[in-house]
């Protein structure tokens, strides 16, 4: 019978004993099912209609007369759902959208003689789909089920056969699964995964597991299967190398948070320390919510200062958007006002915090209090026009967000190229965002500053964050990519005027993930995507190289950029994250790499002309009459006939439509595209900022 949306989801069924391990389980319910709180499906791969609002299981026992342990195995947890026995809170579920095989105690005296009653269920208002079941109780306490075999498993790296830091993953069944260890000042442990400085002790139920040891995308995994029995300790020795040369570039992860001092996520300024080595980030900034943090003197506590280089941060968190700022000259200086109500105060002040260089605008398409600072009611997506007059001061942008993804994820990098047509020279950023160890860990994307890495404990700071200011970065979410045009310069670099132009990349990555494709891109647009020759696609190291001649017009200066991507990982040793907040319930996980921004002074006059310049020289030129406009055009490109759109329109918003839209559906295919998308991007903020005015009353 199809069960009501509002109604609990009831299984009758006996106690019964299990004979085979792990620790003689006392399966409840063999299977998983689907619940849902809400209304509105949350992922296509869930059916439309789930089982239950909320997972209940009545079911038959006896009074516990000491502590038990409950194993309740979920899938795609976002929310909070709190696991109620008999009345009694035994806890929540872990709120991590992987698949976990989680236990947690029964106290005694909390089962009865008689019939009992499971339920799991959620008080959000934000609809989320999940996978709950497999539901086993134990007649034993949680930390003796977790604890029948001791476990020691030992990484080194093949090259200094030394430990090394690393991440291990534990899954039982594809499934994290819950250790019998708690973190330490030599292991951070959730649930399936310990970060370590290379050797870990934990314990496991009776069973068969799959255990995978690695470092980052940088590095290769071991992964080894091992079968444990009750009290037969054992020992694992697994191995892992450098696969992907970075030479000259350190791994930033610029936006890190913890627990101990943002106040939310689940881990600790101690644990950050291992997980910072564990996946290969060696210039990390402390970026906890308007507070300034320094690293330096728990990092050497715990034995991890060598693997990299902490900067002070800060993430300047306001109601009209965040912002990452770095390097701060000591923890004690005062933080940056954050109360303001506009861009130009928060920046000033900012700016004025001592040693601070780098501001970062943070996940600028997600929602922070009410407030998305590229949300069509306050920004004109094809131009990067800030439609409430504000000025984007701040000289660097994230552009993948690995705790935030996009639905789109190349929707941010559109939004950065755009604001470099319009003369903004906003560094691109990769960044982790995380709070968590586990759940969205550090790293998995980051920010590569070209500078002198080869002592990644002691890194210059002065030199990175200038590098970084001028774009000398590539960005990695997984991938690597690097780009040169003619032959030597590199991203944040400018290519002085030549005959021709011609660009070669390559993409870089571990042979445990692929990569499929390389786009490039010219002042924004499209020019060229090459596929990656199957036998490529999973080497380690370098996976392919590509080399083209650039369409760069004499008459225009132009920025050249790479993306490569690749399916994404959805194994449990370094999943990538859903969207943090969708806009569609379809979604395909993916890695990338973006470089940064190769400068070509292609008109010869010794500096780079953004296409808002241009368009501003035409329109001057011409009068800002339309015919004239059109014929000046046909030497430049679509970024900068965007521009003139809308300059035309501010200069005659009453005939715009009537006249200048209509006149350029009579020019080339390439001037009357770049009106259109102009348009569009308008009509999209209209409607915005008109729901908005109606919302607010105003």
């Amino acid at each position: 019978m199809k069960l009501s949306i509002s109604a609990a989801f009831v299984l009758l069924c006996p106690l019964t004993v299990v004979a085979d391990p792990p620790a003689s389980a006392r399966i409840l319910d063999a299977v998983l099912h689907h619940v849902r709180n809400g209304s509105d499906r949350e992922w296509s791969e869930f059916a439309d209609t789930p089982q239950s609002s909320s997972y209940q299981l009545n079911f038959e026992a006896k009074a516990n007369d000491s502590d038990t342990a409950l194993r309740i195995v979920q899938h795609d947890v976002k929310q909070l759902w709190k696991i109620e026995l008999n009345g009694t809170n035994l806890g929540r579920l872990y709120r991590d959208e992987n698949a976990i095989v989680g236990f947690w105690p029964i106290p005694k005296s909390t089962l009865i003689d008689g019939q009992n009653t499971l339920h799991v269920s959620t008080t959000s208002k934000t609809s989320d789909d999940i996978r709950i079941g497999e539901v086993a109780i134990y007649a034993r306490q949680e930390t003796d089920v977790l604890s029948e075999c001791r476990v020691t498993v030992v990484v080194q790296d093949e090259s200094t056969h030394q430990p090394t830091p690393c991440r291990i993953t534990i899954l039982h069944d594809g499934r994290l699964m819950a250790l019998g260890a708690r973190s330490n000042d030599h292991m951070a442990v959730r649930p399936g995964v310990i970060y370590c400085k290379g050797t870990a002790d934990f314990g496991l139920p009776a069973g068969s597991y799959e255990i995978i040891a690695g470092r980052g995308p940088e590095y290769s995994i071991d992964a080894r299967l091992l079968t444990v029995t009750a009290g037969k300790p054992q020992t694992l020795q697994l191995s892992i190398k450098r696969e992907v040369p970075t030479i000259g570039f350190a791994a930033c992860d610029t936006h890190v948070h913890t627990l101990t001092h943002s106040g939310h996520g689940d881990s600790t300024v101690r644990e950050r320390m291992l997980t910072l080595a564990g996946e290969g980030i060696e210039f990390p900034i402390a970026t906890d919510h308007n507070v300034h943090i320094n690293y330096e003197e728990l990092a050497r506590e715990l034995g991890v200062r060598d693997f990299f280089t902490p900067v002070i941060g800060n993430e300047v968190t306001t109601k009209i958007g965040h912002f990452n700022v770095f390097p701060v000259a000591s923890a004690d200086v005062p933080i940056p006002n954050h109360k303001a109500d506009n861009w130009k105060d928060i920046f000033a002040s900012i700016y004025a915090t001592a040693d601070v260089k780098v501001a970062i605008l943070n996940h600028p398409r997600d929602i922070h209090s009410n407030y998305r600072p590229f949300g069509p009611e306050h920004h004109l997506a094809a131009t990067a026009t800030n439609l409430d007059g504000w000025d984007l001061t701040a000289n660097a942008m994230a552009i993948v967000n690995s705790g935030a993804q996009q639905t789109d994820m190349m929707q941010l990098v559109h939004d950065w190229m755009s604001q470099l047509n319009a003369g903004r020279r906003l560094t691109p950023v990769g960044c982790s965002d995380s709070h968590d160890v586990a759940r969205h860990f550090v790293g998995q994307a980051r920010t590569y500053i070209r500078c002198d890495d080869a002592d990644v404990g002691k890194i210059d700071v002065d030199s990175a964050v200038n590098n970084f200011l001028a774009g000398r970065v590539t960005i990695g979410c997984g991938l690597f990519a690097d780009i040169r045009v003619n032959g030597t310069t590199g991203p944040g670099d400018t290519v002085e005027k030549s005959k021709q132009y011609h660009v070669d990349v390559d993409v870089r990555g571990p042979s445990w993930m692929k990569a499929d494709e390389i786009e490039i891109f010219v002042n924004g647009h499209s020019v060229r995507t090459f596929e990656l020759q199957p036998a490529g696609r999973s080497k380690p190291g370098v996976k392919a190289m590509f080399e083209m001649q650039l369409p760069i017009s004499a008459s225009q200066d132009a920025f050249v950029v790479a993306v490569a991507r690749g399916p994404g990982v959805r194994k449990l040793h370094w999943p990538i994250a859903k969207p943090y907040q969708p806009t569609s319930t379809d979604w395909t996980p993916t890695f990338m790499a973006v470089t940064g921004a190769v400068w070509i002074d292609a008109d010869g006059d010794g500096k780079v002309t953004s296409a808002k310049q241009y368009a501003t020289e035409i329109c001057t030129a011409a009068r800002y009459s339309s015919g004239r406009v059109f014929e000046r055009l046909k030497d430049f490109d679509a970024a900068v006939a965007v521009h003139v759109a809308e300059l035309l329109m501010t200069d005659s918003p009453d005939t715009f439509v009537s006249g200048v839209l209509r006149g350029s559906r009579k020019s080339s295919p390439v001037v009357r595209a770049a009106f259109e998308n102009f348009y569009e991007s308008w009509q999209q903020s209209q409607r915005a900022r008109a729901g908005a005015s109606v919302a607010t009353g105003l």
